[in-house]
């Protein structure tokens, strides 16, 4: 009896060693509820475990702060029971139980989870000015940024989504999905399209793979 029990604890030990091996296992993909809270690293996200929680909210900073101050379009904020605001530093993203949102110049939500997560980088920055002959004067014009990225679930890789990248270091994987890249006219208005399709095609390693 000692040693089935002996046995079987090995093979316990075996298994969750192997678990955590494996970058694929119990990714926050295949989760059924998303925790709330606050992620200290990519591996917190990954693994669908956020260290710290409480009241956390995301607060919206002005145009006039994104331009003049070169800050980012919001920032994190951990609310106490008084009420009082304290600025949240050095994490690596959020979850409200709802959305995650990766921090990259501000808190940015993720649009689209796989294989490869997007998300999209938004800000102003200040562009030609204009004149107004109704009062005579001169208005600066605010021009909108936006700069879609992309996110490896395994390694926490982070690229621009661009024609480059896809070319170079995501569609390689998936040798027929590049080939359809490279003959297709109008990729150039399709990124989107085929991260869709490289995560439809392929899944992250699972636990045992």
């Amino acid at each position: 009896m000692k040693q089935w029990c002996c046995l079987w604890g090995l093979i316990c030990f075996c298994l969750m060693a192997t678990a955590q091996d494996n970058p694929g296992s119990g990714l926050i993909l295949q989760a059924t509820t998303l925790k709330k809270g606050l992620y200290k690293s990519f591996q917190e996200f990954q693994q669908n475990s956020p260290s710290e929680s409480g009241d956390l909210l995301i607060k919206s900073r002005s145009t006039a702060a994104q331009i003049y101050l070169l800050a980012s379009r919001n920032e994190l904020v951990l609310r106490d029971a008084a009420g009082q605001e304290q600025k949240v530093k050095n994490y690596w993203g959020f979850c409200d139980g709802t959305n995650i949102y990766i921090k990259d110049n501000g808190l940015n939500r993720i649009q689209a989870t796989g294989y490869y997560c997007t998300y999209e980088l938004q800000g102003v920055q200040p562009s030609r000015s204009a004149y107004n002959p109704a009062d005579m004067t001169v208005n600066a014009m605010n021009t909108p940024v936006r700069l879609k990225k992309v996110i490896n679930i395994v390694t926490g890789e982070i690229l621009e989504l661009s024609l480059y990248n896809l070319k170079k270091y995501i569609l390689p994987q998936d040798p027929a999905l590049l080939e359809e890249f490279r003959a297709d006219k109008s990729k150039r208005d399709k990124l989107d399209y085929y991260i869709f399709r490289f995560n439809e095609r392929n899944k992250p390693p699972q636990s045992g793979q």
